[in-house]
């Protein structure tokens, strides 16, 4: 099984494709995971009392239309080609989520995409993709696609 981690975004869609390539060349069973990460709700408590509600179902709606969005590239560049693929979503933290589904499914590849970041970049963006695979189970071979 290869697993591949998307957020949306455009580095996402070259790691896309490059589960695709190898899902159809190996043959293997391809799974997209976006994890929907509930970090902009901790924000509420620092909103006035009136509201918290309404920021936290627009950031609730926002979340999940990402995630839809994620979900909808994804299956349309599968059928494109011509691959059978999965979708799941997860909430929580994006590198918990990440090494827990790496424990439950133990694929034989994950596949990350990323960006070109210089040494700021790199230490804002919290490195993802090298802190995956610092923490990840050996057994996992990992492929970073960088845009």
């Amino acid at each position: 099984m290869i697993l591949v981690c998307i957020d949306g975004e455009p580095h996402s869609k070259r790691a896309i494709q490059w589960a695709i390539r190898l899902g159809l060349s190996l043959p293997a069973e391809v799974t997209a995971l976006h994890v929907i990460d509930p970090y902009l709700k901790k924000f509420y408590n620092e909103l006035y009392s009136q509201g918290r509600k309404q920021y936290l179902e627009y950031v609730d709606e926002s979340l999940q239309g990402a995630a839809d969005q994620a979900c909808r590239e994804f299956t349309e560049m599968c059928e494109t080609q011509g691959l059978e693929a999965r979708f799941k979503i997860r909430h929580g933290e994006p590198l918990q989520e990440i090494l827990e589904e790496l424990r439950q499914t133990l694929p034989h590849m994950l596949i990350t995409g990323g960006k070109k970041l210089n040494a700021w970049g790199r230490f804002r963006s919290r490195g993802l993709p090298f802190r995956l695979q610092k923490k990840a189970d050996t057994s996992t071979s990992m492929l970073s696609v960088i845009d």
